[in-house]
């Protein structure tokens, strides 16, 4: 059976660098901006997902 290695989550809060990026940007960068964001909330959610199904699974293998 493979060893779970734990590790930290190194992505910060969206709302946060949202602002910022849209800050440095200034009122003509949306539409890249926007893609860029969207593609972070989207990676964001899935190491979410992952941190929990890991600690989901690791869950079982101390039950089990």
């Amino acid at each position: 059976m493979a060893e779970i290695i734990q590790f930290p989550n190194p992505v910060s809060d969206i709302t946060t660098n949202a602002h910022d990026l849209q800050t440095a940007a200034g009122p003509s960068g949306g539409s890249d901006i926007d893609h860029m964001l969207q593609a972070r909330a989207r990676i964001q959610k899935v190491l979410h997902e992952l941190d929990r199904l890991t600690g989901e699974l690791s869950q079982l293998s101390i039950e089990g």
